[in-house]
């Protein structure tokens, strides 16, 4: 009996324990639950972000603004854009003095922060007060340390922001999408662009697609080809143009405008290594031209065969910032 009394004793404690601890456990698994849910509301909760496609709110004092570290901010982010027929800046700047920051300035989608502070540094910060957001924020305790570290991390800067209105494009394009599949049948790789455009030409191995705007129209060209004679991407670019991009009279075509210098750097598109090339075209013989910005993939390490992607814009007596930004986010979410 002794011993039952105590196996039963025992053997209840055990239950009574492992009962205690599931419910513990249970208590945990909720309030976890709760914390992520809660965090999940809280995403939901927030206000949609506004603001233009490369339209970036500068938060700063006056007196800062229009000081050297204004002169700063908009000599690096309002820059021209190289390969555009006339000047339009990289981004356009919004000053919003930061004693009115609150209540609607602070739902702008893209927003650089500039403060006087003890503490120096640069933080960023997504989604703060509405969705989706980007905020940099830059400080120091003098006008020559933010300028000083403005100079230091304007790389990090310049990229954090243009890339976040690079994924914002994307998004917007996503909405509705273009679902042929001509593109991925001729050349092997796919592309996300918008409805609006159509396909104008395709071939073995060539695609281009173009959308007509109400002063003339944005094209992209898509093409695999074998560059075993080594030529320069300029006479790459000439030839298929030559070949698929007529021009408005009989024997016209498009070539590249040497006469403004094409700009050629290394980037990378995702992973992929690339080269970007930025310039002007025009129809030899005509009163016709834009701008273009063009990207080489070598797609096959063992052979010379490579993708062009080739975006340009015909729009006399426009701007054209915001359709060779548009080009380069569709060119920007290739896939092969």
């Amino acid at each position: 009996m002794v011993v039952n009394s105590l196996w039963n004793y025992a053997s209840g404690q055990i239950c009574f324990l492992t009962r205690y601890d599931n419910l513990q456990m249970k208590k945990r698994l909720f309030i976890f639950w709760a914390l992520i849910f809660s965090c999940a509301d809280n995403q939901k909760l927030l206000p949609g972000s506004s603001g233009n496609i490369n339209n970036i709110s500068v938060v700063i004092n006056d007196e800062l603004w229009d000081g050297e570290v204004g002169e700063e901010i908009r000599e690096n982010f309002s820059r021209p854009i190289y390969g555009l027929p006339q000047i339009e800046p990289v981004f356009s700047l919004n000053h919003i003095p930061t004693k009115i920051f609150s209540g609607f300035a602070t739902k702008s989608r893209t927003i650089l922060k500039v403060d006087i502070s003890e503490r120096e540094g640069l933080a960023n910060f997504k989604n703060t007060y509405a969705s989706p957001q980007r905020i940099v924020q830059v400080t120091g305790n003098t006008s020559q340390k933010l300028i000083s570290i403005l100079n230091e991390n304007i790389n990090s800067i310049y990229s954090t922001l243009y890339f976040n209105e690079i994924k914002e494009k994307q998004r917007r394009i996503s909405k509705n999408l273009n679902q042929t599949q001509s593109i991925k049948k001729h050349t092997g790789i796919s592309l996300r662009f918008p409805s609006a455009y159509r396909v104008a030409k395709s071939d073995s191995n060539f695609v281009w697609i173009r959308r007509d705007i109400e002063t003339g129209s944005v094209n992209l060209f898509i093409s695999r080809h074998t560059n075993k004679n080594n030529k320069s991407i300029i006479e790459v670019r000439d030839s298929i143009s030559k070949h698929n991009i007529p021009g408005p009279t009989e024997n016209s075509f498009m070539i590249t405008d040497m006469i403004y210098k094409p700009n050629t750097q290394e980037v990378y598109l995702g992973k992929n290594q690339a080269y970007e090339t930025r310039g002007l075209w025009e129809i030899d013989g005509q009163f016709m031209a834009g701008p273009f910005l063009n990207y080489l993939i070598k797609i096959d390490s063992n052979e010379d065969e490579y993708i062009m992607l080739d975006g340009f814009v015909y729009s006399p007596g426009s701007n054209k910032r915001e359709y060779v930004f548009e080009l380069e986010a569709i060119m920007r979410s290739v896939v092969y």
